[in-house]
Order: structure tokens, then sequence, then C-alpha cells
């Protein structure tokens, strides 16, 4: 069986050639710019003027492809490091303008059609109601601790409940722009491409990092930016960029893809092990096993991915420095009192997983509330290294109680389903499938990963679960002919 997608009657519309006013309109629009340029560099307002003129540009390039927007906010989120002329401050910063203009675009496309299918989307429904248990939570956390204060750690406030509402808000508020304007096979495509592009470029920092001698605890590679400043989400950021690399080289193992494709993939290897992460290397087994598979029509390579993984071992055991294999092998929770490297480590883990099943366990309706896991362990519980609980499942039990554990679980499920769909439907683009292959392994990562960090708030869980749906729908809306 083969699927054959009709074509499109009728050519595409002729390019109108340009007009002498349209050109005479160009020519004052850059003038003016020119003149603005110059008039500020001698007043020394080069870098604002410039950093203004950029997302001028860029703002209205929105407003002429919304899909622009989307894969700007998803750059943003995943490097978080804009020059600051650009960046903005306060209120005014680039994400916002970008929110309300696509905004302003969405109702005005709902203006001129008024169907807001998302809004029947499992997925928003579930989003809404984790919306709704964390404000009660929070209410009722308000009563349960009516004496709990504001203290810092060593670096900041412990406090995160205005920090982590503002990011479930904006999080959401990007997920329902994405389902509107993700529309089109090549916004996709371009989604994919920004996505590796700005998850590659945590790479050359680790790495560069790493061998300037500025690296996490000494001897664990770590980017300078983004979530990969922690060298756990870094392993985890390096293994969902394999899962896209291997089966784009093997949806068309053409030399030049496969000589790419082996060479990034190699680097992002080297990058886990330097990372020292002992979740990253039991994350890097789970991928291997899911890479053997076959999905979306692209098949895995059994024969291929044994030969990578024991080419892994071999540099695991030959190249990497001393200090990261023994972190590494340091895998056993209960062993305790000992002086190896991440020893330490691993028993403040086992202590705070206790913490955060009796928090549970002691408020399991409606947990703490939204960010207070640490004042409470801090000041109810006299905790003493009060961290985070490094676990999303823990997290949503003891921030949000039962509830909200639930509801995240239902979230993945219906999510986990549409991949499931998106893997077997037959009328995904031949040149789509390597993306839907590689969501499998990726979405599996994050359930894995999720057991040793807090990520169900961090913007690559947003990413992946709208990719997802936004993909089902286009495919689901294509016609197609079975032959």
């Amino acid at each position: 069986m083969s699927v054959a997608v009709p074509q499109a009657l009728g050519g595409r519309p002729a390019v109108r050639g340009a007009t002498g006013a349209g050109v005479a309109w160009w020519g004052v629009a850059l003038a003016t710019l020119a003149a603005l340029l110059a008039f500020a560099t001698f007043s020394g307002w080069e870098a604002p003027a410039l950093g203004i003129m950029v997302v001028g540009a860029v703002l209205a390039s929105v407003v002429v492809q919304p899909a622009v927007g989307i894969l700007m906010l998803m750059a943003n989120f995943l490097v978080a490091s804009y020059p600051s002329p650009i960046r903005g401050d306060g209120l005014l910063t680039i994400n916002n303008m970008l929110g309300v203009i696509l905004s302003v675009l969405l109702v005005a496309e709902l203006a001129q059609r008024p169907d807001p299918w998302y809004l029947r989307l499992r997925q928003v429904h579930v989003f809404l109601l984790i919306g709704v248990v964390f404000i009660i939570g929070t209410i009722v956390s308000n009563h349960s601790f009516p004496n709990l204060q504001v203290t810092a750690g060593k670096f900041r406030l412990l406090d995160k409940t205005a920090d982590m509402t503002q990011d479930f808000i904006t999080r959401l508020a990007f997920f329902i722009l994405a389902l509107q304007f993700l529309s089109r096979k090549r916004d996709f495509k371009r989604a994919i491409t920004v996505m590796l592009l700005c998850l590659v470029m945590i790479v050359p920092s680790a790495l560069l990092g790493y061998a300037s001698g500025d690296a996490a605890g000494g001897y664990r590679a770590a980017a300078d930016f983004s979530s990969a400043t922690n060298s756990n989400r870094l392993a985890f950021l390096c293994e969902i960029q394999i899962a896209f690399w291997w089966y784009f080289m093997r949806a068309d193992p053409s030399p030049r893809r496969k000589l790419l494709a082996i060479g990034v993939i190699a680097s992002l290897i080297f990058t886990v092990f330097l990372s020292a992460s002992r979740s990253g290397v039991l994350g890097l087994g789970v991928l291997f096993y899911m890479l053997t598979k076959t999905r979306g029509g692209v098949r895995g390579g059994r024969l291929q991915v044994i030969a990578v993984a024991v080419i892994a071992v071999g540099a695991l055991l030959t190249v990497i420095p001393q200090e990261n294999l023994e972190r590494i092998e340091n895998l056993n929770p209960f062993v305790t009192g000992t002086h190896d490297l991440g020893s330490h480590s691993t028993e403040r883990r086992v202590d705070t997983v206790e913490l955060g099943w009796q928090v549970f366990k002691d408020y399991p309706l409606f947990g703490v509330g939204l960010g207070n896991f640490r004042e409470v362990a801090r000041q109810i519980y006299m905790d003493q290294y009060f961290r985070p609980p490094h676990n999303s499942y823990l997290w949503a039990l003891s921030e949000g109680g039962i509830f909200c554990m639930l509801l995240y679980l239902l979230l993945f499920y219906v999510t986990w389903r549409d991949l499931q769909w998106l893997q077997k439907s037959p009328a995904v683009p031949a040149d789509l499938r390597w993306i839907v292959a590689a969501l499998g392994p990726c979405f599996g990562l994050l359930m894995f990963f999720s057991a040793f960090a807090d990520i169900w708030l961090s913007p690559i869980t947003y990413i992946i679960v709208v990719l997802i749906v936004a993909l089902r729908r286009y495919v689901s809306r294509r016609r197609v002919v079975l032959v």
C-alpha cells in the first residue's frame, strides 16, 4: 500500500514586478533608517539604535509570517541568551513583545475564521486543569503555612511560586500560539532546524569550557547558557539531539548526510560522557534501545546501533578522564559514608526523595503549593539541604498533590497516543517521517529523565508535546489517496 497525495490544481501565482512607487518607498525607508543610524552614532546611541532596528525588523517579519515568531520564541526558550540591546528589560522584553503580537494575530485570525480548534484538544483541557489544581494548592498552602517566610539560599530566593507561575502561564500561551501558527510542512521543518541549531550550540560551549578548565566541579562539562549549564540537563539535551540526528541519517543514508550525522552524534556522545552524568549514561542505554526500532517507516538499524554502543563503551573506558569515569561508576544510591566522586550527591538525592515522599504523605491532596517545596523543606521539615526534588514525578506529588500527578500522567498518556497514531499513519509526508520517528525516543527520554530532574515546566517538554500535537493535526488534515 502506498500513499498518493493529490496535487493542487493550478500553478503558483505569478510574481509581480516591483512598481516604480514601491521602489521609491523602499528608497525612502532605507534613507530614513540610514539617517537615524547616523544620528544615533554621533549621539553615542549606536548599540541601542541597532537593537531597536533589529527588533523592529523582526517584529515586522512576525506580522507577515507568524510562524517566524513561534520559531523565535522557541529559540529564546532554548538559548535564553539574547544580546542586551535586544533582550530588553522588565515587561518590555522581546518574548513579551512577540507574545503580544502573536496574540493580536491570533485574535485577528479568529475574527476571520472563528474556529478555536485547540480548545477542543485534550492536552489543553489537561493543562488548564493542572493550572486550577496549582491555584487551589497555593490557596490551601497559605492556610497550611501562615508563618512561612521568604528566605534566600546561597545565590537566590528559595520561594519560586511567582517564577513557576509565570513559567506555567507563558509556556501554556506558547503552546496555544504554536498550535495555531505551526500548520504547514515547512513550519515543522523550520521548527526542527531551529531546535537542533539551538541545542547543538551547547556542545562547543561545553567542550570549550571543559578544555579551558572552566568545568562544573572542576571536571564535569557544562554549557555557559540555557538549561545546559546543569551537567545532567546537558546530557539530556544531547541525547534528544542524538535521536533526531540518528533518524535523519537513517531516512536518507547518503554519504554526505551520513558523514555529517556520525560526526555530530560522536561529539554528542562524547559530551554526555564528559558531563559525568549518571542519569545521562543510563539514558544513553535507554536511547540506544529505542533507536533500534523502526518508527514511522524509518528503520532504526539494530546492528548499527549495537556498533555505536560498543564504540561508545570503548571510548568511555579508554578516552574519558578517570574523574568522570569514577563518578559515573558510583550509581548505587544505598552506599553511604564513602568519599568517592559523586557519592555525596547521591546521598543528598536519596534524602531529598525521602523528604519529598514524606511531604506528599503529609499533604496528599494539593501538596504544599507551587514553588514552595524548598521553603517548606527548610522551615517546616528543617532539612539542611533544602534542595529542589530533582524528580518531576515527586515534584508534582509534593507541590501539586495527587490530582496534579494524575493530570500530568493523563497529559503524557494522551500525547503518547497521538504519537502512536502519527507513527502508524500512512499520510505522514516522506520528508517528515524522520522527525516523527525521532519524536518517539525523545518522548521516552523525557519520561526517563523526569525521574532525575524537574523538567515538566521546562520549555523542552512543551516543545516536544506541541510538535507531536501539531504534527498530528497537520497529518490528519492531509488529503491522501490509498493505492
